[in-house]
This record gives structure tokens, C-alpha cells and sequence, in this order.
């Protein structure tokens, strides 16, 4: 039987989505709980591999299992052997042939910034950005980062991949009014590279300081040289929001 699990998690104490010897993984943490209810040794399949410290709203997994337990009660099963970071939102039987990452047909990334001089006391997952922002700047950026290009320059180190060539199908900017100084950025793609949503962030926050201006942005794209772009982003604010099927 094929399970496909949605997941969320925090992702703080844990080196990321795949296995690593002696470190906690979310991937890890998953199927040693897989192993305590089943008695098999399984890989749990993600569909996204997130970053150290990088969360989730909707990742998706997969496994199979000759277990008895029902499809549907995987997720209450689980979520009583996960730590109270890592949750289990729907369990359900998937065909055989299904498997999370390679039948993904585009994936979304959040990343949410508060932009003000005081960090929050409830909005901790956020990355806290005190300096002052041009936000009309930014949003004028955006777009072009939209469609087909290769974008190895916003590709991490020690990076291994057929083609750096990826399709990003939109990128938008929300101001959150609830909440003074908080905005999330939403990008999706048909895939992503090795920190590339962190590598794109940190480019545009440059932009909105005006260290960088927006006409360099097709010359560094065209360069593939990561030197060119601008820092990598922290981790903490960005979360995997959701990951698109053809569910037809």
C-alpha cells in the first residue's frame, strides 16, 4: 500500500527535510515512527527537500507498507509518536506509481519578513529586518524573476543537478494588516534549486536597501555567477507552502 501523507512542521531543531547521519531530520523523525507502528523499515519520500531550519504548511510524503492500519488512520498514529513539531494533517491510500517529488507539478514557497525596529514576541518564525525597505522598489522587481531562466546564480554551494534551468510561474508580494511591518513573499515554480527562493529573497531585500538596483537583475540571471547576486537569506522565514498535483 502506497501512503501520502500532508505535513506540517516547524522546522528549528532539525537540520532539514533528508536523512543525515547522527542529526535530526523531519525526514528521519517520520519514518522511525513509521518503523515503531508498523514494524518496517521504510523511506518516507518528500516531496520538497527543505533546508536546515526551513518550515512547512504542506509538505507531502509518501511511503509504502504492508501494514493493516488503516489509510486514513496513519495521520492520528503518527502524530502520537512526532514531536509536537512536526504534525501529520491527512493520511490516505495513493497508487502504487504515485511518489511525492517526481509527480509534483509545481511547488509553492512563503517567506515572511517583519519589517520594523522591534522584533515580536509571538511572531517568531519570521525573519525580523529592523533596516529600512523600499517596498515599491521591490514589488517592481518581481516580475523579473517570473518565467523560464536558468537561475543558477542564486544556486547553493556543493549544489548536483542535471539542469539549473527552472520555469517560476509567480511571484507576488503581501503586506499583512493585521500585523504592523509583516509581509510575505509567495514564489512558485515548477522546481527549485538548491536555497534558491533564500538566494532570490536575499537579492531583492539588497534591491529595497538600494544596494543593488533592479536593472542588474537580467545581467546577473545571464551570468549563472552566484558572486553576483546578493546574500542568502535566513532560513527561519521561509516555509513550503504547498505542492501542486495533475489530480485529474
Amino acid at each position: 500500500m502506497n501512503i501520502r501523507l500532508l505535513i506540517e512542521y516547524d522546522g528549528t531543531d532539525f537540520h532539514g527535510w533528508q536523512r543525515q547521519p547522527e542529526l535530526p531530520t523531519i525526514q528521519q523523525a517520520i519514518e522511525t515512527a513509521v518503523t515503531t507502528l508498523s514494524g518496517e523499515k521504510v523511506t518516507v519520500h518528500g516531496a520538497g527537500r527543505t533546508d536546515s531550519g526551513v518550515h512547512a504548511k504542506g509538505q507531502v510524503a509518501n511511503f509504502h507498507t504492508t501494514s493493516q492500519i488503516i489509510p486514513e488512520k496513519w495521520a492520528s498514529a503518527l502524530n502520537a509518536k512526532l514531536p509536537p513539531s512536526i504534525r501529520i494533517l491527512e493520511s490516505r491510500s495513493e497508487s502504487e506509481s504515485f511518489h511525492s517529488r517526481n509527480h509534483a507539478t509545481s511547488k509553492v514557497y512563503e517567506y515572511y519578513l517583519l519589517n520594523r525596529k522591534h522584533a515580536s514576541a509571538l511572531n517568531r518564525r519570521v525573519l525580523h529586518y529592523p533596516r529600512k525597505l523600499d517596498w515599491e522598489e521591490i514589488r517592481k522587481v518581481l516580475p523579473l524573476f517570473v518565467g523560464e531562466k536558468d537561475f543558477r546564480a542564486f544556486q547553493g554551494p556543493n549544489a548536483s543537478v542535471r539542469s539549473t534551468i527552472r520555469r517560476v510561474i509567480r511571484f507576488d508580494l503581501i503586506q499583512d494588516c493585521t500585523v504592523e511591518g509583516l509581509y510575505h513573499f509567495t514564489i512558485e515554480a515548477n522546481g527549485f534549486l538548491k536555497q534558491m527562493v533564500r538566494a532570490i529573497i536575499g537579492t531583492v531585500l539588497e534591491i529595497g536597501e538600494h544596494k543593488m538596483t533592479a536593472e542588474e537583475i537580467p545581467t546577473i540571471i545571464l551570468s549563472r555567477k552566484r558572486e553576483l547576486a546578493g546574500r542568502t537569506a535566513p532560513a527561519n522565514g521561509l516555509y513550503l507552502a504547498l505542492v501542486k498535483y495533475d489530480e485529474r
